[in-house]
């Protein structure tokens, strides 16, 4: 598996991927710190000063997509079980 899918995000870095991944693409808008690790993850091209996701950025980036959802499906199970519980405990 490629280490791009799983490395590590910093905050900030995670910030500058997802803006890169809807569409912000000058290079010059973000840190070139974070730029330049994106780019050794293989997550991200750069070409004359516009920065586009690579096959296997969008990859991770639909994986980040799809955990939020799970995320959500989660806690609206989590909110069920807590109100049945609740009500269950009040009879």
């Amino acid at each position: 598996m490629e280490r791009g899918l799983k490395a590590p995000l910093s905050p900030h870095e995670g910030a500058t991927f997802r803006r890169i991944a809807l569409g912000i693409s000058q290079a010059k808008l973000f840190p070139a710190r974070d730029v330049a690790y994106l780019i050794r993850l293989r997550l991200v091209d750069e070409k004359e000063g516009q920065l586009r996701l690579t096959a296997l950025g969008r990859e991770r980036y639909q994986r980040l997509a799809n955990d939020a959802a799970m995320s959500e499906v989660k806690d609206e199970a989590a909110a069920v079980l807590r109100r049945h519980l609740l009500s269950a405990r009040d009879r």
